[in-house]
């Protein structure tokens, strides 16, 4: 139904006629009107139903396991990042509560993020108060920015339907943690350290905390972010090894179930492959300082493994962090505290622990 779509539109520019472009505008109309109502689900039994065109629309014309130049890797991402930050749009300031449809899926999420939250900018900014009322605005913000970022990673492509649904779905809390961690990082470094930073203006102050869920919710998350921070401070993580350590936790399936054999052989690649990158990176920093400092090759190869290690070790953290984060949120659903029990949100905190064994 989408290639139809696309094909109409295509049709639609090549025909200057009046009439025709009228005519093919009603069947666009009727077509695009179809597909976003649709009624078949995104998992049925053991078929599934999932937009593999939406991943990866930066196509790459490498294949996924040739190691790139790590500059160019990063620059690609780093321009990524910057769009689905909305670093640009000036949309205005999100709204204080958003009600989820209730007929709002994962398909159309995934399709179209901003049927689900308006592009707001990301930069962490102390503007609207967690409570009950603002976290489902909080909560569609993140998954926005979550699955505009998973489309321009072109390895998603590589992956079967059924894992690629696995995939996004189970790492999503990791992923958005993750982003968390490096917003309250940033604001930390400003000497912000008493505010919990979600982005988009969304933020938690425990002096003027009245919600005791939602009190403990953002308490145990501060907590745990601050231990992050920890050795994100130690080494001074940068904007650059930043979105490759983003890709390492999208791709470090270890404890993750239900992917297929063959979807975990090709996660784990895909994980080692920018695990290579990130060293390749580090070292290539690390040269760059060592005349000044007057490193010798042995004290450079110690640096660089040393920086390794901790930006490695992130990862661990964030798997505590992000399963602390889908824990409470399921609760959340199941209770439909903040109006959270929606399709979407169901689909993403509690079907997502149904794993079926092959």
């Amino acid at each position: 139904m989408f290639d139809e779509f696309v094909s109409a539109m295509k049709e639609q520019k090549k025909d200057k006629k009046p009439e025709t472009k009228s005519k093919l505008k009603q069947i666009t109309d009727g077509k695009m009107t179809s597909f976003a109502n649709h009624s078949f689900k995104v998992s049925q039994g053991n078929g599934y139903r999932f937009p593999s065109n939406q991943f990866g629309y930066s196509l790459s014309t490498f294949s996924p396991f040739f190691l790139q130049n790590c500059c160019d890797v990063i620059r690609r991402f780093l321009r990524l990042e910057a769009y689905c930050d909305a670093v640009d749009d000036l949309s205005g300031p999100l709204p204080k509560y958003m009600s989820g449809s209730a007929e709002l899926d994962l398909f159309q999420a995934l399709f179209f993020p901003r049927s689900i939250a308006p592009r707001t900018p990301m930069k962490p900014a102390a503007a609207t108060q967690m409570t009950e009322q603002t976290l489902s605005a909080m909560w569609f913000r993140l998954v926005a920015h979550y699955f505009e970022w998973l489309a321009g990673i072109s390895e998603l492509q590589y992956l079967g339907d059924e894992d690629k649904l696995r995939l996004a779905v189970c790492q999503l809390c990791k992923v958005v943690c993750f982003s968390v961690v490096y917003a309250n990082y940033n604001r930390a470094l400003g000497g912000d350290e008493e505010l919990l930073h979600f982005g988009s203006g969304f933020y938690w102050d425990p002096a003027r905390g009245n919600d005791p869920l939602m009190d403990d919710y953002c308490q145990e998350m501060k907590r745990i972010i601050n231990q992050i921070i920890g050795p994100v401070k130690k080494v001074g993580m940068s904007k650059e090894e930043f979105v490759l350590v983003k890709l390492i936790v999208l791709f470090d399936c270890t404890n993750l179930m239900g992917l297929s054999s063959a979807g975990l052989e090709f996660t784990r690649s895909m994980c080692n492959k920018y695990r290579v990158t990130l060293m390749e990176y580090v070292g290539m920093k690390m040269e760059e300082v060592a005349d000044s400092k007057g490193w010798s090759e042995q004290e450079i190869k110690n640096r660089t493994m040393e920086r390794m290690r901790n930006l490695l070790d992130l990862p661990i953290g964030v798997e505590k962090l992000g399963k602390l984060d889908d824990d409470s949120l399921a609760a959340m659903v199941e209770s439909n505290y903040g109006g959270m029990r929606g399709t979407l949100q169901q689909q993403i905190h509690t079907e997502s622990r149904k794993v079926r064994h092959h």
